[in-house]
């Protein structure tokens, strides 16, 4: 009787425990939950029906100085597939190679292959993907995306492009990448089971940041112009590349930067040519290496020398037989008779024997710093990828390297590089910085790169190649306009083959004055394929008549 009373309570002080601990546990899981963590569990509860939408954010569009819409951002479709939601694949394969413009087979194979989500085509055209999302076809996800459309050829290739996912990899769409992709927004709301939208729940937005746009300095219909003439030139010299590019002198605005190749572009196949490659510039470089000479005071623009029409740099190096393994002797274009040339008449007919006497007194290593101060060998920082910063010789004690680099070899440049430097002579000696674009904080800051007097000396120099009787830049004389430039032809050099005995670059490099001062311009052929005894090699005959049909678009009627 005692042993059951003893079980009784004990299972009674058990049964009580039991309800006790459970009331307990409940009460504090029930505290848990309304008090110390109640916001843990409402997040948990709310992520269940929460729902997250990404709110894309617009990629700047591009215009050119005249805002013409050069690339913009429209609508399109990504379209996704799940494989293994698919119930007919081959009737799906073929269904989209309809509306996708694609093989049925090879869709097929994919759907075979693939067993995760991936992307069948992305940046499809709006219209088509609204047709296939239509369909609500089981495994098959049409996603929203925007592609980028260039509505400008001739600035394609400035402007470069953007991959499926809208960031820029190449051109200015790369340099300016993070200006024109915006920040994307967010929509947070909570959804019933079936997808919409529950009224009382709680809706949070942060809307997206669109990307900036962006004005070019460059002038699509001059380009487009620019394009027509290299596209004729190339097949009048057979050259390999033609290339212009125009630029205000003042605040370094470049206006046209266009370029064409042929179909036998050999060593020379490089798109954005104008920054990316070097050439040697001939005797467009003389204005320079003659003004390193003014500077120093060696010469002045009325001295005369004696020139023939050949001179030895190395003993009989211009002899017939001579078997030197450097070559030193130096000609002028044309066979002529000794005769007193001042150094405006050197620079005027472009005489490389003038030039290398008129500079011979001067020091290599200063020609190369007065150079260097136009920028030379220095990248001109334009808004481009790939830019060369071209280069000197890299043995400059040569016996003929002097007079090499006088009559513009032994150097590296690009056309970029000519144009910032023909600039500073321009503008009245001061410094300038390439740019693509308008309306972007700029340094505008001018420091004096040379006196205004040398720079008045050299600008009346480059007027005279146009204006003098005997100027190889006479074709370009017109009424009402003051030119000024000089013609430059040299030697291709082919990669890997060396200099070319048939080929030439020949270019013509120079100014016009304008009310809002003046504009520089270079014309450039590569590897122009031409006789070197025919008038038609040299900078005056090929490159010349290009700048002067600009000019007249330029600044018509003047």
């Amino acid at each position: 009787m005692k042993y059951k009373k003893v079980k009784e309570i004990f299972l009674f002080g058990l049964i009580n425990l039991i309800f006790f601990s459970g009331a307990l546990l409940f009460i504090s899981t029930v505290y848990e939950v309304q008090f110390s963590n109640s916001e843990y569990f409402q997040n948990q509860a709310l992520s269940y029906r929460e729902k997250f939408e990404i709110l894309e954010a617009a990629r700047g569009s591009i215009y050119d100085r005249n805002l013409n819409v050069v690339s913009s951002s429209v609508q399109s479709f990504d379209i996704g597939i799940r494989p293994d939601e698919v119930d007919n694949k081959e009737e799906l394969s073929e269904l989209l190679a309809v509306f996708l413009n694609l093989d049925s087979d090879e869709i097929l194979n994919q759907l075979e292959a693939r067993s995760s989500y991936f992307y069948l085509v992305r940046n499809v055209d709006f219209d088509i993907g609204s047709e296939i999302k239509s369909w609500n076809y089981k495994g098959v996800y049409p996603e929203v995306s925007s592609k980028r459309i260039i509505h400008s050829e001739p600035l394609k290739k400035i402007v470069g492009s953007v991959d499926p996912d809208n960031n820029g990899i190449e051109g200015l769409e790369l340099y300016f990448n993070s200006r024109l992709t915006g920040k994307d927004g967010e929509l947070r709301y909570e959804a019933a089971p079936n997808g919409s939208i529950i009224p009382q729940g709680e809706i949070r937005t942060i809307q997206p940041i669109h990307g900036e746009d962006l004005i070019l300095s460059l002038d699509g219909d001059l380009q487009y112009l620019s394009e027509n003439l290299c596209t004729q030139a190339l097949v009048e010299t057979k050259a390999f590349n033609c290339s212009v590019v125009f630029v205000n002198a003042i605040n370094g605005e470049v206006l046209i930067s266009a370029e064409k190749k042929s179909s036998n572009t050999e060593a020379y196949n490089i798109n954005l040519i104008s920054g990316r490659a070097n050439y040697e510039p001939g005797s467009a470089l003389k204005i320079f290496t003659v003004g390193s000479a003014l500077e120093n005071k060696l010469i002045t623009p009325d001295t005369v020398f004696e020139v023939p029409d050949k001179i030895e740099i190395i003993r009989n190096s211009c002899q017939e037989g001579y078997t030197g393994k450097d070559k030193g002797c130096f000609r002028d274009f044309l066979k002529h008779e000794d005769y007193q040339l001042t150094v405006r008449e050197i620079i005027e007919r472009s005489s490389n024997v003038g030039t290398i006497l008129a500079t011979e007194n001067s020091d290599i290593n200063n020609i190369e710093s007065f150079l260097k101060k136009f920028g030379f060998a220095n990248k001109t920082g334009v808004e481009l990828s790939g830019e060369s910063k071209g280069s000197f010789t890299e043995y400059n004690i040569c016996k003929t390297c002097l007079s090499s680099l006088s009559i513009g070899y032994s150097i590296n440049v690009s056309q970029y590089q000519m144009v910032r430097a023909y600039s500073i002579i321009a503008n009245g000696g001061k410094s300038v910085e390439l740019t693509l674009t308008r309306g972007l904080d700029k340094n505008m800051s001018q420091n004096n790169i040379i006196s205004e007097e040398l720079s008045l000396q050299l600008k009346d120099l480059l007027i005279n190649v146009v204006e003098g009787k005997n100027g190889t830049g006479k074709s370009l004389k017109m009424d009402n306009y003051t030119i000024g430039g000089k013609t430059g032809t040299s030697r291709t050099h082919i990669e890997g083959v060396g200099y070319s005995d048939s080929r030439f670059n020949t270019s013509f490099t120079g100014f016009i004055e304008t009310d809002e001062g003046p504009v520089v311009g270079s014309v450039l052929l590569w590897g122009a394929s031409i006789s070197p005894r025919s008038e038609y090699v040299t900078g005056g005959s090929t490159a010349a008549p290009i700048f002067k049909t600009i000019v007249s678009y330029l600044v018509p009627g003047e």
